[in-house]
């Protein structure tokens, strides 16, 4: 193998603390994550035989990579044998910045929602949104889970054979089982399966989790990345045609080929990674920093997450939302509407001292 046709990664232990093309994934990530929620408020409002629906869809299952991409920059973080990781430092540093950001957040999003327009202004429901949490506020909890198992995924990704062992188990059990529980005649049996084995052990995001470590430190060809790159667009087409094809057939919006362990947004997720780490890599000089914006945004990501639902609820107080042109233009327009007031105040929040960095 030629040094022209591969990429051969540095050791974990000679990686700079912060790494480029890292920061790069995450700040892709979280613009996704920002469209994805501009396009679904409407997504679920059109009528699925209209051209506006089929753009939204587009849209749509393009960024489904967003939380597994986020899933996979924390395992190739946490899982690196060189990163010194403890149960005390777990316990001690990042469970809590998990609970005190969803505490805080919760709480702000279950006033808005209890004493804001249309509000019950109750107590009961302060309760009841404080501790069921805003629609976004789950990938704190998966998040959190994730830290909670990182020493036994460590133990698991020490050596690579078991690593991706337990990848083909999560993929198996975790994403294609679970569909083809959808087949006519044979879905019921396949699902009577899956409930007697119980395969817990390798169900959930611990996939994206232990593929964010391997993935980071593959050795990568051009044969390689062109294949998964053209799986990744495979799975962007696949999401999109099957989502309007069971949508159409329903005459109402089905998300079910939205879901983050379908098939089709894993092999999309582990393209966007790829191709990022490629280019950063290879197309130029590794760990040459990306540029300074893309950089902040990835370094906002966490606070801007958890805003920018915010801003999406203020808009929509004043019906500004896709709808307000074609939906072409609009998504993305409102998408840099939402982002840019996030990215600010998710700045100015962590400059609160000592604070900022648990809530944004």
């Amino acid at each position: 193998m030629t040094a022209s046709s591969s990429i051969a990664p540095r050791p974990p232990a000679a990686r700079p603390q912060r790494i480029p093309y890292l920061d790069t994934l995450r700040s892709l990530a979280i613009i996704a994550v920002v469209l994805l929620h501009a396009a679904a408020w409407n997504w679920y409002r059109t009528p699925v035989d209209t051209l506006d629906w089929q753009v939204l869809n587009v849209y749509d299952s393009i960024v489904r990579f967003c939380v597994p991409v986020f899933f996979m920059v924390s395992g190739a973080l946490f899982l690196q044998p060189a990163r010194n990781i403890t149960l005390a430092s777990i316990f001690r540093k990042y469970i809590p910045r998990i609970l005190v950001a969803y505490v805080l957040w919760s709480a702000f999003y279950a006033g808005l929602a209890t004493f804001g327009p249309g509000g019950t202004g109750s107590l009961r429901t302060l309760v009841e949104q404080f501790v069921l949490g805003h629609y976004h506020l789950w990938f704190l909890f998966v998040l959190g889970g994730l830290y909670l198992v990182t020493p036994l995924l460590r133990a698991i990704t020490a050596d690579r054979k078991n690593a991706w062992y337990f990848v083909v188990l999560a993929f198996i059990f975790a994403s294609v089982l679970p569909l083809l529980t959808h087949l006519p005649q044979v879905g019921y049996l396949i699902a009577g399966v899956l409930e007697t084995t119980r395969m817990h052990l390798v169900l959930g995001y611990t996939l994206f989790f232990v593929l964010g470590y391997l993935l980071s430190t593959m050795l990568l060809t051009l044969k390689r990345v062109a294949l998964i790159s053209v799986l990744g667009v495979c799975g962007v087409v696949a999401t999109a045609a099957l989502t309007a094809l069971v949508s159409q057939g329903a005459g109402t919006p089905n998300a079910f080929f939205y879901d983050y362990l379908t098939p089709n947004v894993v092999v999309a997720a582990i393209a966007v990674f790829i191709g990022v780490r490629a280019l950063s890599e290879r197309g130029f000089q590794a760990d040459v920093p990306p540029h300074p914006i893309i950089a902040l945004i990835g370094k906002l990501s966490f606070g801007i997450y958890l805003v920018h639902p915010f801003f999406q609820w203020l808009y929509q107080q004043f019906d500004f939302t896709a709808a307000f042109a074609p939906t072409i233009i609009s998504v993305p327009l409102l998408t840099l509407a939402i982002l840019v007031p996030s990215a600010c105040v998710a700045w100015l929040l962590q400059r609160i001292p000592k604070f900022g960095s648990y809530i944004s």
